[in-house]
């Protein structure tokens, strides 16, 4: 089904914080207090001589001033939820449209559905979406001055910016149930409240309807009431349960208590504000603040996203450090055990070296060897065949190719003569020809040697 701000919300909270939940009656007051957190909710005390949650007996709100004189002065958030007999509820149903229009239109006919004066009296609105866009508007009012006598107990003793919400119990209810999951649409018969019961009817789609009636006529429904929510509501799920725990058939315990460690809300009813304040889903006051449609703030989904995120890359960079860690362990270890092995193989590298060096002096010495005859020969073929004054200044030998550097009167008929030489295979020219000062071509000769039976059988 559709819901308008009314999430299951778990109760836990980004930044850590104090709250305190009140349930305030003339002659008494019931109170718990707790730490929220990321990970949960816990009890704490409030005060040097106050219990994390109990109650507080006297006369015309002296219990709510007690209770005020005796906290830390540390910041708490004060959520207060007031008896049914303090307020008065209408319920209307509406069209389908935008709630914002539905929003105005309550607005424009209050003063026809409150029975007081709209200047004498605080109210808020909640609204509930059904699926086919049809809403159901509930407002609850309250005298100014009842509400008053209670908010003055908190500025006599300075703590009226501590509290953040008045609402009333049955509202608070709502929230209890929601966070701890169960089946809904519910009808639901509350505990007495200052010398009244309270009938509310609760949905998916929200808080939908709420009636009371004297004490004095007992915890029983009255047909009149059943009356009236059978004529809106139509069968709403059987006989309503009754929350006081003497009542039959009363409302089975949450189960699992996602609460845990608070007490139940039908033995301590502070526990409705306190579910009010964890709550994530449509709030009302009654205290005089500017009612408004509650609307998604883009920092209720980026805080938490970056204390998440915050949180996972603290995670990845602890492990990182301790894998790195252990790595550069690793490394160290296998650092030392490569020295030792080096000094080890040290001895044998300088070894094998000495061996690569003789080995290729031997191959060295014995190429010369083999070579050197045959290199004799290519001389005095040279001398033979070449023309009368020709002059070689110059002769090296590298892998079967001779490059001769010399001076002839004739360098071309140089060149016709060695080509003639069996024991040549190319004979070229290498670069250009020039004269010297006597008129000689200087010139430069390249011959590849051609090998003979001999030289092959000589080699390895």
């Amino acid at each position: 089904m559709k819901r308008w701000r009314n999430l299951r919300a778990r109760g836990m909270g980004i930044i850590p914080g104090d709250i305190v939940g009140l349930y305030v009656e003339k002659d008494r007051l019931l109170y718990c207090c707790i730490r929220k957190g990321l990970f949960g909710v816990s009890l704490k005390e409030p005060g040097p001589d106050l219990a994390p949650h109990g109650t507080i007996t006297g006369t015309d709100y002296s219990g709510l001033r007690k209770f005020l004189d005796g906290l830390y002065p540390s910041k708490f958030e004060m959520f207060l939820a007031l008896p049914r007999s303090t307020f008065f509820a209408r319920d209307m149903s509406l069209p389908a449209m935008d709630l914002e229009e539905a929003w105005a239109s309550v607005q424009n006919n209050l003063s026809v559905y409150c029975h007081l004066p709209l200047d004498e009296i605080y109210h808020d609105v909640l609204l509930s979406q059904y699926d086919d866009g049809r809403i159901n508007a509930l407002v609850f009012y309250a005298h100014r001055k009842e509400i008053d006598r209670v908010l003055s107990v908190f500025d006599e003793a300075g703590k009226r910016h501590l509290l953040k919400r008045v609402v009333p119990f049955s509202m608070g209810v709502y929230h209890w149930l929601n966070m701890q999951g169960y089946r809904m649409p519910l009808t639901l018969v509350l505990p007495s409240q200052e010398g009244s019961y309270e009938l509310g009817l609760y949905s998916d789609e929200g808080f939908l309807y709420s009636a009371s009636w004297p004490q004095s006529e007992g915890a029983t429904v009255g047909e009149l009431v059943l009356e009236g929510l059978a004529a809106k509501f139509g069968n709403v799920n059987g006989e309503p349960y009754f929350l006081d725990g003497h009542n039959t058939p009363g409302l089975p315990p949450p189960k699992p208590n996602r609460l845990n460690g608070l007490p139940l809300i039908n033995e301590n009813p502070s526990v409705a504000a306190i579910a009010g304040a964890l709550s994530r889903g449509r709030q009302i006051s009654l205290d005089g603040r500017p009612v408004k449609v509650r609307q998604l703030r883009p920092w209720h989904v980026l805080l938490p996203l970056c204390v998440i995120l915050f949180l996972l890359l603290g995670y990845l960079t602890l492990s990182s450090y301790k894998e790195v860690r252990g790595v550069g362990e690793e490394v160290k270890l296998a650092g030392a055990r490569a020295q030792r092995l080096r000094e080890k193989i040290e001895p044998l590298e300088k070894e094998i070296n000495r061996l690569e060096e003789s080995e290729k002096l031997f191959r060295d010495i014995e190429s010369y060897v083999k070579g050197k005859p045959d290199l004799y020969k290519v001389i005095n073929e040279i001398a033979s065949v070449v023309p009368e004054g020709t002059w070689f200044s110059h002769l090296s030998y590298d892998k079967g190719k001779l490059t001769l550097r010399g001076t002839s009167n004739d360098a071309l008929q140089v060149l016709k003569s060695l080509r003639k030489s069996e024991m040549f295979g190319e004979v070229r020219l290498v670069g250009s020809v020039s004269r010297n000062r006597f008129d000689n071509e200087r010139f430069r000769i390249v011959l590849h040697l051609v090998e003979s039976k001999g030289q092959e059988s000589k080699r390895p």
